[in-house]
């Protein structure tokens, strides 16, 4: 079982759409996935709204948060996929679990308490985290054992690299063990660049200055084919099946295969 986080430090860079095409490419390898949402905004978990599932009378990350010992509470979406849902009321439990012991190990001590099945059930978790560094975030980080950082060609998408480096670092070395002083925080952390354009003078330097990072997965560009298929809440896996795709269509498909490659196999 390998743990793989979704993290950003600004929405809107495709971090969940990320996380859902990872879970569907998992998915048509033939594993098992488990999706836990972190987002108050619950994007993750509204792709699986479907007529018969709607989330309303199932357990959510919530109750986890609330109590470590809940157990399993995953929610069947799809054949090999299960989830953990968000709900509206995770922004609010928030101060409230600032008062809590181990406040960043609720996550943790779910997973402990949980591993052998978990083991047993799952080749991948898959956790859509909140577009901030906090409390939530800091949870789902102290699991993972690989983050994968989304960035968008504009200057704070660079900036986001420095950001997200110093957070996990310095969580990293508060996070630790009393007794061995070692660090609960394990994940190693990569960077995907996301969303960039071919014909534009920002993308240009996104791209080169990026492609300097020893700790970059790799660059997706824009393509209207995600867009399309996160609106029918689909894998952009199964189109080359269903319907007919333009060369460079397939090529994209390839490429993103090979970035997803990287995160399971890694």
């Amino acid at each position: 079982m390998k743990i793989i986080s979704f993290m950003a430090i600004k929405g809107g860079v495709g971090k969940t759409t990320m996380a859902f095409q990872l879970a569907k490419y998992a998915q048509k390898k033939g594993n098992k996935v488990l999706l836990i949402d972190l987002d108050s905004q619950k994007s993750l978990t509204d792709t699986f709204v479907q007529e018969h599932i709607d989330f309303s009378d199932v357990k959510s990350i919530v109750d986890l948060l609330n109590n470590p010992n809940v157990g399993l509470i995953q929610t069947n979406v799809e054949q090999g996929i299960d989830i953990i849902p968000s709900n509206n009321t995770l922004d609010l439990i928030t101060d409230v679990l600032i008062t809590k012991a181990n406040k960043e190990l609720l996550l943790f001590m779910w997973f402990v308490k949980n591993t052998i099945k978990l083991n047993e059930l799952y080749d991948y978790i898959i956790i859509d985290l909140p577009p901030a560094w906090n409390l939530l975030t800091k949870n789902g980080v102290a699991v993972s054992d690989l983050i994968v950082s989304p960035m968008e060609p504009s200057r704070f998408g660079y900036d986001s690299h420095q950001k997200v480096l110093d957070s996990i670092n310095n969580f990293r070395n508060e996070l630790t063990d009393p007794m061995t002083g070692k660090s609960y925080v394990v994940a190693d952390l990569l960077f995907l660049g996301n969303r960039v354009k071919h014909n534009t003078s920002s993308s240009r330097e996104f791209v080169e200055q990026i492609s300097k990072f020893s700790d970059l997965l790799g660059i997706v560009p824009e393509k209207e084919l995600v867009n399309a298929a996160m609106l029918e809440k689909k894998s952009i896996f199964d189109l080359p099946d269903s319907d007919k795709l333009k060369r460079t269509q397939y090529e994209f498909i390839d490429s993103l295969s090979t970035i997803f490659d990287k995160v399971l196999k890694g």
